[in-house]
């Protein structure tokens, strides 16, 4: 199920090799570098600044999850509609845009009941 993210986050970063996890405690031993490429994101997402892509979708099954996954990845702007599936599903989708959303550096915010507005690096809404 993670392969597909995994080749799409890699392609994202410009990289050709395989993305590899490391532990909690390698991570924690590495500040400097996270915080390198945070600012390398928000620069390059400066310089898009006027070609920001909305993308409204309103999933009617998981399935849908990796189109949307995609969409985000590609830096898009994704309001997204959740009010027609049920309570499970929607818990599923939000946790696994939620991971997606944070590995690009974006946001996350609840503009209305089951309505959700997902946001790449460098954009901000004011709610």
């Amino acid at each position: 199920m993670f392969e597909a993210l995994r080749k799409k986050l890699a392609q994202a970063a410009g990289e050709d090799e395989e993305i590899t996890f490391k532990s909690f405690d390698e991570k924690k031993a590495e500040p400097e570098v996270v915080e390198q490429e945070k600012a390398s994101v928000s620069q390059s997402s400066s310089n898009e600044g006027s070609n920001i892509e909305l993308k409204v979708v309103r999933p009617e099954s998981m399935n849908e999850i990796f189109t949307i996954a995609d969409y985000l990845l590609d830096g898009c702007t994704v309001v997204l509609n959740l009010e027609i599936l049920d309570r499970d599903s929607i818990t599923r989708m939000l946790d696994f845009l939620n991971g997606v959303t944070y590995t690009t550096g974006g946001e996350v915010k609840n503009v209305s009941p089951g309505t959700y507005i997902i946001t790449p690096s460098g954009i901000n809404i004011d709610k």
